[in-house]
């Protein structure tokens, strides 16, 4: 008899406990919070009249992490899907808050929150927004693409201000019956025309057209890539490795004919009109298909070398190009970011590239607020899903406990960031901390640069199939003259992390990459 009570105990207990858990994330659409519990309201949950305490379960609520999102009616008006980012931050124990609140631990905006008001300078050192001060730089498509001197980016000016270069251009090499694109500034309106057919007084960007693009079974396509970035200084940039976005037009492409935007250009065309794009191969037994729009990357690479395209110098193009921008722009992120306020801020970008027959890769556009909608098959759900979470992973976000961030110092020893392979930081008696080749040992290193360190062991053990941007190499991988550092300006904070890097990357490649 005895032990039948306690079997009764036990069962209701574990009936009571799955319960309360269930209520603690019961949406609540009445009032527009998915996330609210149902029992905070006091419902009887349990069919015997009994309500739970309210206060317990605001407790309980209180010390789970709140997500702001931020202008989310005016996001999901423009057709912003949230879904992916909802759930992801959902099933990291976060709540959802309304977005004119003011305490949240993480503000997850689309559109850029820095426009109105002083936010750089108003984030709590807790708190992590999803935009980065100043990546406009790159974001904007003028300003990415019309400033010249950048590998990837086809030859593009900005009307009417650079007419007369746009003019010099076309005469130095009239000889070239090259086609142009008139993009709109500030979003789509792209069109493909000859060079008399150009507005010349029209406010927008005109750029070279990619004549003769790569056709994936006579459509042009476009190819992305999923970059993230951590920090700006030290600059810290990583790429969702191997993981495309392929956008195809929705006709096969006319080379004689521009007129008809859904077959010469993957940016914009007409969805309800595009018929799905099918893509097979035979593998042996398996068939690879692809449907239009989003396709997975391992199809994609497998279709590449099946057409005789080395995939490996397809991915170098890419990280080469994103290094490019980087470089160049960085100074000028650089200014608009305040130093202490510098850990605050993520985010992640879309960059699209077309590539020509060859497969040279050309640089179109970086997006500032990649869209992630929803799709039909299952892939693009788990595609999306992992994108996030390798975000919020590598950024710290996903490690964030209510009004206490879990930051790298917290986690990271200051041992973990020490170089045992330094002989001259313990084999001399008289180190000078002022000497280049001193600055790794650990008694000349500052306490701000231990926690850069930190921040970066932190990121690196917890990437989840994302690689940095600015890898090093083995030294046996180099030829002997390339074994020294690359001349690149990014700040000695930059300098310090890529030496401390390359010291590692000798002794386990696992940090090369």
């Amino acid at each position: 008899m005895i032990m039948v009570w306690m079997l009764r105990w036990m069962i209701l207990v574990q009936v009571l406990s799955v319960t309360f858990l269930l209520c603690l994330t019961y949406p609540d659409k009445q009032n527009g919070n998915h996330f609210a519990p149902m029992c905070s309201k006091g419902e009887y949950i349990t069919g015997h009249h009994t309500p739970l305490s309210t206060d317990l379960v605001r407790g309980i609520v209180n010390s789970r992490p709140v997500v702001n999102f931020y202008r989310l009616i005016t996001s999901l008006k423009r057709g912003y899907s949230l879904t992916h980012a909802l759930n992801i931050f959902h099933m990291l124990g976060f709540v959802h808050q309304e977005s004119h609140r003011t305490q949240w631990d993480v503000l997850w905006a689309h559109e850029s929150p820095f426009i109105s008001g002083n936010l750089t300078n108003k984030v709590h050192h807790n708190q992590k927004v999803s935009q980065v001060p100043g990546m406009q730089q790159i974001t904007h498509k003028a300003k990415l693409t019309t400033q010249g001197g950048l590998k990837y980016v086809p030859k593009s000016f900005l009307i009417p201000q650079q007419k007369l270069n746009f003019l010099e251009e076309v005469k130095k090499n009239k000889h070239k019956n090259r086609l142009w694109m008139q993009k709109n500034i500030e979003h789509r309106g792209n069109q493909v025309k000859k060079l008399q057919e150009l507005d010349l007084n029209k406010e927008s960007i005109i750029q070279e057209y990619i004549s003769n693009p790569y056709l994936a079974q006579g459509r042009k396509m476009s190819l992305g890539i999923y970059v993230i970035v951590t920090s700006v200084d030290p600059l810290r940039v990583y790429i969702v490795d191997t993981k495309y976005v392929i956008r195809c037009t929705s006709k096969l492409y006319d080379p004689e004919d521009f007129t008809d935007p859904r077959t010469c250009i993957t940016d914009g065309v007409d969805q309800s009109n595009a018929a799905n794009f099918r893509l097979e191969l035979e593998k042996g037994k398996d068939q690879i298909t692809v449907k239009y729009k989003y396709k997975e990357d391992t199809g994609s690479n497998v279709v590449f070398a099946r057409e005789g395209y080395d995939t490996y110098w397809i991915q170098s193009q890419l990280y080469d190009a994103v290094r490019d921008v980087f470089e160049q722009k960085w100074s000028s992120i650089k200014r608009i970011i305040n130093p202490t306020k510098r850990d605050s801020f993520f985010c992640i970008t879309r960059w699209d590239f077309v590539p020509d027959e060859d497969f040279n890769l050309h640089l179109l556009e970086a997006n500032m607020s990649p869209n992630m909608p929803d799709a039909e098959h299952p892939f693009y759900v788990s595609f999306f899903t992992s994108t996030l979470y390798s975000l919020l992973r590598i950024s710290g976000v996903g490690d964030i406990r209510k009004n206490n961030s879990t930051r790298p110092s917290y986690i990271i020893r200051d041992s973990d960031v020490m170089l045992n392979s330094i002989p001259s930081c313990y084999n001399s008696s008289n180190i000078s901390c002022d000497n280049e080749e001193y600055l790794l040992c650990p008694q000349c290193m500052t306490k701000s640069q231990i926690e850069m360190l930190k921040a970066l062991v932190f990121e690196h053990l917890n990437r989840h199939g994302v690689k940095r941007v600015f890898h090093t190499q083995r030294m046996d991988d180099f030829s002997s003259n390339n074994t020294q550092r690359v001349n690149i300006n990014l700040g000695s904070s930059f300098d310090l992390y890529h030496d401390w890097l390359s010291h590692k990357c000798q002794l386990d490649m696992y940090w090369c990459y």
